[in-house]
């Protein structure tokens, strides 16, 4: 580790896939002189924080993975103790650990203009000074919790689906979980296994899919491992067949209710005969508008004698001890309350403050509407740059993808700015403003835009600052 007056070539924010990719590209260009800075005890970010039971891809695993790191992977969709397994392959393999600090957690980056370079400050009064960083801090890394009356001398235990407390037993208690999106439909589930009562409040429901998920065969492991060629066609197809979803998406949201949303139904006939349960469980938008969910498992959950699901109309008004009671005079009493509400994705995603030229603070700067060019560069935020930023989310494929295209962008302009001696590197401001002009004009045809839903891919005033709206090769 470096002395405190020693400057950093590279500083990256984070060690989920972005960090961990961010390293590796890094290393590719020759680049050896950096630090990861990670808040949590270990590396792996998303995957390591979220830990709850029944927690998964939602991605088949094969493209769900760095495209310069193969694996054997064991299921068709991986569950969270092997992707996090997989990261610390990559971690080890890649040496990352020897220069990452854990518990290091950013509390503000303030940029000088006469240097131009960076300084990171760390909890326990400890400063970097960087000529570039990278944030990979993550788009889903704020957990979200609704403000409710008396919750906070709630009497039971409370967790976020994100930071999981396997201390504590839930086994034969009274358990409530707030929430039905993609968390949570994995987390209902595995909870109603093992718990003496369950009650789910849903807000709004989902549409959900049948989870074609299996355990690969030794035979496809094998034949993985022996024939990287192959390997690589097949994860090319499935890229292929993920990415023509933007034709229904973007361009013919009908078939989106002719395809997944003949699926969504038919499973959910199938599986919840009880007409008054069925209505309660179907949207009433456009299929995709809100992410569309997988699972085979959640609808039937509620048809056990101890499950309950709760609607809109029975919401929660306040906590009292160890008692919910909802808007319509129900008092249910509960010894673990799970919040599965997601994260702030669209506002105050970022959970530090960044100061660029002239003293800008881009909170102040973006407001409620983040913006970017390619999410990744920022006017007035000279040698930043933001994986996963804003518009790089997606509805339709991996993620990953579009985190590969952003570290590309990103180490080739760090090798330049190198190379050349430069001080600094900008983006435009026009240049900025004329491509996320084009990318809110995209968006307005996309289901995620027209569905008539209200979902986190929107911030208060309705713009989309979540997802982009084309095909990701273009991107």
């Amino acid at each position: 580790m470096k002395h405190k007056e020693d400057i950093y070539e590279v500083i990256i924010v984070g060690s989920g896939f972005g960090g961990i990719g961010a390293a590796v590209y890094l290393q590719k260009h020759g680049i050896e002189d950096f630090l990861m800075l990670e808040r949590d005890k270990g590396l792996g970010g998303t995957w390591y924080q979220n830990t709850y039971p029944g927690a998964a891809v939602d991605v088949k695993s094969l493209l769900y993975s760095l495209s310069f790191e193969p694996y054997d992977w064991s299921e068709a969709f991986a569950k969270q103790e092997e992707i996090l397994a997989y990261t610390q392959h990559v971690i080890s393999k890649y040496e990352i650990d020897k220069k990452a600090l854990t518990q290091a957690n950013v509390e503000g980056l303030y940029y000088e203009e006469i240097t131009g370079t960076w300084t990171v400050e760390v909890s326990g009064n400890r400063k970097f000074k960087a000529r570039n960083v990278i944030n990979a801090s993550g788009g889903l890394s704020q957990p979200f919790i609704p403000t409710i009356d008396g919750l906070d001398n709630f009497e039971g235990q409370i967790m976020h689906s994100s930071r999981w407390d396997h201390s504590y037993d839930y086994q034969n208690k009274r358990v409530a979980v707030v929430g039905s999106g993609a968390s949570a439909v994995q987390l209902i589930p595995a909870l109603s296994k093992k718990v003496k009562a369950l009650h789910v409040f849903q807000r709004t429901p989902h549409w959900v899919t049948p989870r074609p998920d299996k355990t690969l065969s030794n035979f496809t492991r094998k034949m993985r491992k022996q024939f990287p060629r192959f390997t690589q066609f097949k994860r090319k197809l499935l890229y292929g067949q993920m990415e023509g979803r933007v034709i229904a998406f973007r361009y013919f949201n009908g078939l989106l209710k002719l395809g997944p949303g003949n699926l969504a139904r038919r499973q959910l006939r199938k599986q919840i005969p009880d007409e008054t349960l069925r209505n309660q469980l179907t949207p009433n938008y456009a299929i995709g508008c809100k992410r569309i969910l997988l699972s085979s498992n959640y609808y039937p959950t509620f048809t056990k004698s101890h499950v309950t699901l709760h609607t809109k109309t029975s919401a929660i008004q306040s906590v009292e001890g160890k008692t919910i009671h909802t808007i319509d005079g129900k008092e249910i009493a509960v010894d673990l309350l799970v919040f599965a509400t997601g994260f702030n994705v669209t506002e105050n995603n970022l959970p530090y403050d960044i100061i660029g030229k002239n003293g800008l603070s881009i909170h102040k700067y973006w407001g409620i509407n983040a913006h970017a060019y390619l999410g990744t560069t920022i006017p007035n935020f000279p040698n930043f740059y933001m994986i996963a930023g804003p518009n790089t989310g997606t509805g339709h494929t991996s993620a990953i993808h579009l985190i590969e295209s952003q570290l590309i962008y990103a180490t080739n302009l760090i090798v330049e700015k190198i190379k050349n001696k430069w001080k600094s590197i900008e983006i435009k401001e026009d240049v900025e403003k004329a491509y996320n002009k084009q990318i809110q004009e995209d968006l307005k045809h996309t289901v995620w835009q027209k569905g008539g839903c209200q979902s986190w891919y929107l911030n208060s005033e309705g713009l989309n600052t979540t997802l982009y709206p084309n095909f990701t090769f273009r991107f």
